[in-house]
């Protein structure tokens, strides 16, 4: 079985939160219910994991390509650091729906 690019997912998930984002924007959509908000909290804390995780895979990846030179360890740089903020923000998001009703 070949592998699939994992990148493919990374855009269906983007596309659909810039939609999530411009339907709030518009008034197409509203959080107008708790229940709304509390499970989209329970998403948005499932995907900051998510991306912690696939940041970690995607500096792991380029670890192994053994790209010389400054920019790639900027890159494994700013990736690592970039899952650590997700990792923090799905902490937050936690935080945030222990203390909903």
């Amino acid at each position: 079985m070949t592998a699939q690019n994992p990148a493919a997912h990374a855009k269906i998930a983007a596309d659909a939160f810039d939609r999530l984002v411009k339907d709030v924007k518009t008034g197409r959509a509203q959080w107008s219910h708790p229940h709304n908000v509390r499970q989209a909290v329970d998403d948005l804390t499932r995907l900051s994991d998510a991306m912690a995780t696939t940041l970690q895979q995607m500096a792991a990846a380029l670890t192994t390509l053994n790209q010389p030179g400054p920019q790639h360890q900027q890159t494994l740089a700013a990736l690592g650091l970039a899952g650590q903020a997700e990792a923090t923000a799905a902490q937050h998001l936690r935080q945030a729906r222990r203390t909903m009703h």
